[in-house]
């Protein structure tokens, strides 16, 4: 009996209405170890370079790790993968909660899912037995009115809902999944994929449990986790505020995304702090499964905006893209902005770079606001115009139905003369951290087969330590700040490969990242005291490497070429204001950069994975 893992996944077909239940064996695993790993190799097998995102053909894969079960801090991670309606590439997205245990609990790896169902359709998973059940009466419900339905059918049942919310019923391109309330799958359009399928809900129970070969071994784990909270900086940081934290000390280093990502400053940045607004709209925290840092802190108040407290509070993303990006620093406005995209099942990442992009366009007066229908006519600093633009454009009204389809689309309809004030990559709106500030992000930005994402590699940081969390993954020669040379080349890859095997397992980068709670020794315990696999951290990198590449393979079926590995103009111009103030990305040290990339990955000029690379990752059978 294999320990850590329940030997079978889920096959769901919404079109025939089918469930079947597919085992694979243990090497199945070791190779792809879960989540994300899993995710891309489903979509490489069952999808084809055609495959309409938004069509019955594609494939949705929902999977935790072979580590998730475990009650560990920062392993309760779960991955949603399939081809993105928001870029037209590989789709990826992570959250933490209870949803990646419960699907192990209730006694699979992952779901996979294809087809379309004929009606509004729910699918739920209890007991090693999975059914399709209509759920017509919840369209057009909230995230919280679906919730508090489906949570009352269940008599009390430990469950956890994964779900897609109004935007993704409307197949808004970049529309969220939302995880019982307080935990979002927000990243590539899921929720749009959910809602073209007919899918409103997943359900799963945790009434199992899973088997771990050494369970004190685990134990012993989680209480070094929580030794370490009490005298760890960054996890202290976050046990205290949660990412709301971080906005003063990336401000003060001139990385705090402003006035559409034209300056890394923003003079009211304390205003967005979770120092600052901790004694007026904090109300409590909550944890995901097993993690005693338990950084989700929620938010509430009754005026000016009222705020419930039940779906949350903004993420020190949030607080940038609604917050500062958009010149909005009353944190109440930006938690009642949290609020209605989570409960509509919006990105807050990507609708916010979206609405800057518009603004950006009124203030240049390339924009008329007057000649579209329904559009708000306030643009920077205008709470009120925000929060009507999130009701559009999940409901999909007027200008909001624009939008609802990304960056391409909306250049498109205003004019190409607005495109140099689109942030993007691949359709994907950019997170705060800036470009022009970071090398590593800059790369990243434009590599990731995902488009711009943040969380795909380590930032610059790492490139500059000497301390084990960089010379633990061979990054022995420190790089200058400012360099784009091979030090900062290499910290993108080596990191990337890490955090492509993080988000196989599902691991928090908040405990399992580079130089956070647990050590790169601690990770490969936790593995055998789970599978009993003896893994080397060796194996661990050639796991997140066969992901990453891929995923890469997936997009070059697809017809995605270097040209799409870009950057947007806006990063080339210097940013106004703050200790950054001046900086923007060299063109010849990113395309130098992006180059070298290429060559390290083992990619050829054009970056596509060498037959070499691929027959080295077991993954010939992807051409």
């Amino acid at each position: 009996m294999m320990k850590g893992i329940c030997g079978k996944i889920l096959m769901v077909d919404l079109t025939t209405q089918t469930v079947k239940q597919v085992a694979y064996p243990q090497s199945f695993y070791r190779s792809y170890l879960g989540g994300g790993g899993i995710g891309a190799y489903m979509l490489l097998k069952h999808t084809t370079g055609d495959t309409d995102p938004l069509g019955p053909g594609n494939v949705i894969t929902i999977a935790p790790g072979v580590t998730t079960g475990a009650a560990v801090s920062g392993v309760s991670r779960c991955s949603v993968t399939a081809l993105s309606p928001e870029t037209g590439a590989v789709g990826d997205t992570q959250a933490g909660g209870n949803f990646g245990p419960f699907l192990k609990r209730s006694g699979f790896d992952a779901v996979v899912i294809t087809g379309k169902a004929q009606q509004l359709s729910c699918l739920i998973v209890s007991h090693d037995t999975a059914e399709i059940v209509s759920c017509t009466e919840l369209a057009g419900k909230t995230v919280l009115e679906v919730h508090d339905a489906l949570s009352s059918r269940q008599e009390g049942k430990k469950i956890s809902i994964l779900q897609c919310g109004i935007a993704g019923e409307h197949m808004v391109q970049y529309a969220s999944l939302a995880s019982d309330l307080n935990n979002v799958f927000g990243r590539t359009g899921m929720g749009a994929v959910f809602g073209s399928k007919n899918l409103k809900a997943v359900v799963v129970s945790g009434e199992g449990t899973v088997p771990f070969v050494d369970p004190d071994g685990v134990k012993a784990l989680a209480r070094t986790g929580a030794d370490r909270v009490r005298n760890e900086g960054a996890a202290d940081v976050l046990k205290r505020y949660g990412t709301p934290g971080i906005v003063q000390p990336n401000a003060l280093k001139g990385n705090l995304s402003t006035h559409n990502y034209t300056s890394g400053y923003h003079d009211r940045y304390m205003d967005l702090d979770g120092r600052s607004f901790e004694e007026t709209i904090a109300s409590k925290g909550t944890t995901c499964y097993g993690c005693v840092i338990g950084c989700r802190k929620t938010v509430k108040c009754e005026a000016p905006y009222a705020v419930t407290e039940r779906l949350g509070g903004p993420e020190f993303e949030t607080l940038g893209v609604l917050g500062s990006n958009l010149d909005i620093t009353d944190a109440a406005a930006v938690a009642k902005a949290n609020e209605l995209c989570n409960n509509y099942g919006l990105d807050t990442i990507s609708f916010g770079s979206i609405v800057s992009y518009l603004w950006e366009c009124m203030e240049r007066e390339l924009i008329d606001p007057s000649a579209h229908e329904a559009m708000p006519s306030g643009g920077f600093g205008n709470a009120e115009a925000l929060l009507e633009l999130i009701e559009l454009t999940a409901r999909r009204i007027g200008v909001g139905d624009i939008l609802a389809d990304g960056f391409t689309r909306t250049v498109e309809y205003f004019g190409m003369d607005t495109e140099p004030y689109a942030v993007h990559t691949k359709n994907h709106g950019f997170a705060v951290h800036m470009a022009q500030v970071k090398q590593t992000m800059a790369l990243m930005y434009a590599v990731s087969p995902i488009g711009a994402d943040h969380m795909s590699c380590e930032h610059d940081w790492l490139a500059a330590d000497t301390s084990e969390a960089a010379q633990g993954l061979g990054l022995l020669n420190p790089a200058e700040e400012l360099s784009y040379g091979i030090e900062k080349v290499r910290s993108v890859v080596y990191s990337q490969l890490y955090y492509g095997m993080l988000d196989s397992l599902g691991l928090c980068m908040f405990c399992w990242g580079t130089g956070s709670l647990y050590t790169y020794k601690e990770l490969t315990d936790l593995i055998r005291y789970t599978t009993g696999w003896d893994v080397t951290l060796w194996e661990l990198m050639k796991a997140g490497e066969r992901r990453i590449t891929m995923m890469r393979m997936i997009n070059h079926k697809r017809g995605f070429t270097k040209k799409d590995d870009r950057l947007p103009e806006q990063v080339f111009t210097p940013l106004r204001n703050g200790p950054t103030e001046g900086r923007s990305v060299d063109r010849v040290g990113f395309t130098s950069m992006r180059d070298t990339y290429y060559a390290v990955m083992g990619w050829d000029p054009e970056g596509v994975p060498t037959r070499g690379k691929l027959a080295e990752l077991d993954l010939v059978w992807t051409t």
